[in-house]
C-alpha cells in the first residue's frame, strides 16, 4: 500500500523505517507500537561533518582523505554518533536511530553499515552483547558458531541451514545474561557468502545474486533460498569456536570459564571500539556472566566439505547429551 512505511524485525526489535532496505527483511505486524525507529535523512546543504563531542574511538585504518574510516563519538548522555567520514553520520539514541547521509552516490552503504557496525554499537548500548558469530536454531535452543577467519564460519552455517537447521543470524548474534536465562535475538533472513561458497549449495542462480558490498567478493543471498529462518529468540544452548584441522572426526571440548571469557571477549564484534567506552566494565561483567551460565566450547572439526554432514550430527549430539 502506497505511503506504509516499512515494519520488519531487526535483531529481535519491531522496527519502523522510512526506507526500504536492499536486504530482504522478516515482516513485523503493525499492531503494535515499534520498538526501534530507523530514518534516513539528506545531511545539511554543505555536507558537512565536523567534530562534535567527546571521541570515543578513531579507527587506525584511514580513507583516502587521511581521515579514520570509523569513529565514533559521545554526544551526549544518550546519544552517541557513529561517523563514517565521507559516507553518513548514525546517531544512536535509546529507540532511535538516525542516518544523515553525506553522499546520495553511496545510499547503498546505509544497508552495509546499519546491519553491521551500527546495530552492533545499538545493541551494546542496550546491554545486549554483539558477539561475531552466526546463529541456528538445533532443537528449542539456538546454537552460535564463531571462529577467526579461516575456521570455516559461513561454509558450516550455510551447511546447516541447508540441512534443516533454521538461520537465526549470520554474522552478529545479539545474546544477554539476565536473570538466569541467556536469549539470542534472531538478527535478519540474510547469508553472505562468496560466489565458490554459495556453489557448493546451489548449482544455478547464483550470478542473479548482488555484492553485499560493491568492494566486497561477497553476495547478498536471501535465507529462502537455501532454507529458514527463525525468529527467535531462544536461549543458547552452546557457544562453538570453530577450529578446521586435519582431523578424521569432530572434537568437542568444553573451555572452563575464564578462558571461556578471554574467548568471548575475542569474538566480539566492537570489543576494539568499546575497549574505552563506559560500557567496557559491564561489558566485561557481562562477558563472565555468559561464560557461567552457557558452555563455551572449541569444535574441532575435519577440513573437508564431505564431513560436515558429520560436523552436523556432532553438534546436535552434543545439545541432546546437555538437555
Amino acid at each position: 500500500m502506497e505511503g506504509v512505511m516499512p515494519r520488519f524485525y531487526l535483531f529481535g526489535f519491531d522496527t519502523l523505517a522510512n526506507i526500504e532496505l536492499t536486504t530482504s527483511m522478516a515482516e513485523a505486524p503493525s499492531s503494535a507500537a515499534p520498538e526501534l525507529s530507523f530514518s534516513c535523512l539528506p545531511a545539511d546543504s554543505a555536507g558537512r561533518q565536523g567534530c562534535t563531542g567527546n571521541v570515543l574511538y578513531l579507527s587506525k585504518r584511514l580513507n583516502g582523505s587521511g581521515e579514520s574510516r570509523v569513529q565514533l563519538f559521545e554526544e551526549s548522555g544518550t546519544t552517541w554518533l557513529m561517523r563514517f567520514p565521507g559516507i553518513a553520520d548514525f546517531f544512536l539514541r535509546p529507540g532511535e536511530i538516525e542516518c544523515r547521509l553525506v553522499d546520495p552516490a553511496l545510499a547503498f552503504m546505509v544497508n552495509v553499515l546499519l546491519l553491521g557496525h551500527v546495530m552492533a554499537c545499538y545493541l551494546e548500548r542496550q546491554g545486549i552483547l554483539a558477539l561475531h558469530a552466526g546463529a541456528l536454531a538445533v532443537g528449542d535452543h539456538a546454537v552460535l558458531l564463531a571462529g577467526h577467519k579461516g575456521a570455516g564460519k559461513s561454509t558450516l552455517v550455510t551447511s546447516m541451514v541447508t540441512a534443516g537447521f533454521p538461520l537465526m543470524a549470520d554474522d552478529i548474534a545479539a545474546v544477554e545474561a539476565r536473570d538466569g536465562s541467556v536469549p539470542c535475538r534472531s538478527a535478519f533472513p540474510q547469508l553472505k557468502l562468496t560466489p565458490e561458497q554459495l556453489g557448493c549449495f546451489m548449482t544455478d542462480g547464483g550470478e542473479s545474486y548482488p555484492r553485499f558490498h560493491p568492494g566486497f567478493t561477497k553476495l547478498s543471498v536471501p535465507v529462502v533460498d537455501l532454507g529458514a529462518f527463525d525468529l527467535g529468540p531462544r536461549p543458547v544452548g552452546a557457544i562453538y569456536l570453530l577450529e578446521r584441522e586435519s582431523c578424521d572426526v569432530p572434537v568437542i571440548e568444553r573451555l572452563p570459564p575464564a578462558r571461556a571469557v578471554v574467548e568471548l571477549a575475542r569474538h566480539s564484534f566492537l570489543g576494539h571500539m568499546l575497549e574505552r567506552t563506559s560500557l567496557q566494565r559491564e561489558r566485561f561483567a557481562h562477558l563472565a556472566r555468559l561464560a557461567q551460565a552457557v558452555p563455551v566450547k572449541r569444535l574441532r572439526y575435519p577440513n573437508s566439505f564431505d564431513h560436515l554432514a558429520d560436523v552436523h550430527a556432532a553438534i546436535a549430539r552434543d545439545q541432546k547429551a546437555g538437555t
